[in-house]
């Protein structure tokens, strides 16, 4: 007999970046793969661009995604997505999907599983109200980003009464579903400490679709991005919003400028980005490039044509989020400049299998020297490549990912 499975989540195919990603891969994989019938509430899409996709209307809409039930809710899209206008975004998409799921609770809708991809938290929610009808259904709350915990370490909620009510909520929820999972050690470790239900913590980091992903030797990016020849390409791609911290790379930029050895390229979407544009026309560089988000085929062959990597943060010392960039930089064998504090997970992933370069702090001495570094020490370069490919193989492969999940809920 099928198992069935409800999935939650604000973010959906066809985002192709950030927890969108994640969960339509997860939804296919077990309806292709391990034969789940699996539905899927979500909104209709908007991330990481802030504005609806092309094609799509702000209203309920029904529709079949590559095999699987895709209901889509109206969702609140602030152009300048600050905090109190995210928290109204998950309220109202809260409101909304209460809606649809007590429809479908109405039409005896029964599921084994109800998976909840976190943010919003409050969701969680919705599994506890839908269990009061359907005792035997599994509630799985995955933790992707730590969000309360972020907008209080980043001061973006200044009020503390608005944290702590919203801290209490959370903890009503943990306390109440089947299985917690989250995508890193250090996160995992946090959410222990809001919870005595350790058993039921689990790991679920996310993954390489390595069928997408890959080492490869083309050269097409060469064709198409002609200023790219013979330059050595410093590479970000990704989300450009309040949490990256990117400006440090135009000044690195900035910092380089007369060297014509590297250039630097952005590609993404985001709040920030013309803020970002506006900030590096200011020092005049013909050396940044600013790219939308690329489909996955030309994502992997800009991956593999990067001479470096960067992942920086604003607080790397704060275990609230992974950066799901890191995954497929490692798909491809790619050297990063990793910004992270000792004893955070990312640490640990980084320096335990010396595959990638830390930086303690992503400054523009730290980030500069870097590159230096690891144009002239071509050992250490060419070594992190290796363990990177390594350590993905290993342990990354989506396959392998979601099998195990699956092997503990079960």
């Amino acid at each position: 007999m099928k198992k069935s499975i409800l999935i939650i989540g604000i973010n959906y195919f066809p985002e192709i970046t950030g927890i969108g990603k994640y969960t339509a891969e997860m939804a296919e994989y077990l309806a292709k793969e391990k034969n789940f019938e699996v539905t899927v509430i979500t909104g209709n899409p908007y991330y990481p661009q802030w504005r609806l996709y092309d094609g799509y209307k702000n209203n309920i809409k029904k529709e079949i995604v590559n095999g699987i039930t895709v209901y889509r809710m109206p969702v609140y899209i602030p152009a300048r997505p600050r905090t109190m206008k995210r928290l109204l975004q998950d309220a109202l998409f809260l409101a909304s999907t209460f809606i649809m799921l007590s429809i479908l609770m109405l039409k005896r809708r029964k599921f084994d599983y109800l998976f909840f991809p976190i943010p919003p938290f409050a969701i969680g929610f919705l599994g506890l109200y839908y269990r009061c009808f359907f005792r035997k259904t599994i509630l799985i709350y995955h933790i992707q980003d730590l969000q309360i915990d972020a907008a209080s370490n980043l001061g973006m909620i200044k009020r503390r009464l608005i944290i702590q009510i919203l801290f209490k909520m959370e903890e009503y929820i943990l306390k109440r579903v089947n299985f917690i999972s989250t995508i890193s050690e250090g996160m995992l470790k946090k959410i222990q400490a809001k919870t005595d239900k350790q058993l039921n913590i689990l790991l679920f980091p996310n993954w390489i679709n390595n069928n997408l992903i890959f080492p490869t030797s083309s050269d097409s990016y060469i064709k198409k991005y002609s200023w790219l020849k013979n330059k050595k390409m410093i590479f970000y791609s990704g989300a450009i919003g309040e949490k990256q911290g990117l400006e440090v790379l135009i000044d690195t930029a900035n910092y380089f400028k007369d060297n014509e050895e590297y250039c630097f390229v952005i590609a993404g979407e985001g709040p920030y980005k013309e803020k970002l544009s506006i900030y590096s026309q200011g020092f005049g560089l013909t050396n940044v490039y600013f790219l939308r988000l690329l489909p996955t085929n030309e994502f992997n062959e800009m991956l593999n044509a990067a001479f470096l990597h960067i992942i920086i943060q604003k607080d790397p010392g704060k275990d609230l989020f992974l950066p799901s960039k890191l995954t497929n930089i490692l798909g491809v064998g790619g050297c990063a400049i990793v910004s992270a504090s000792a004893s955070t997970s990312l640490y640990n992933i980084i320096n335990n299998n010396k595959c990638g370069h830390i930086i303690p702090d992503s400054n523009l001495e730290n980030i500069s020297t870097s590159i230096i570094k690891l144009t002239e020490d071509r050992e250490l370069y060419e070594k992190i490549k290796s363990n990177a490919f390594t350590y993905s193989r290993s342990h990354l492969y989506k396959t392998n990912v979601i099998d195990r999940f699956l092997a503990k809920i079960s």
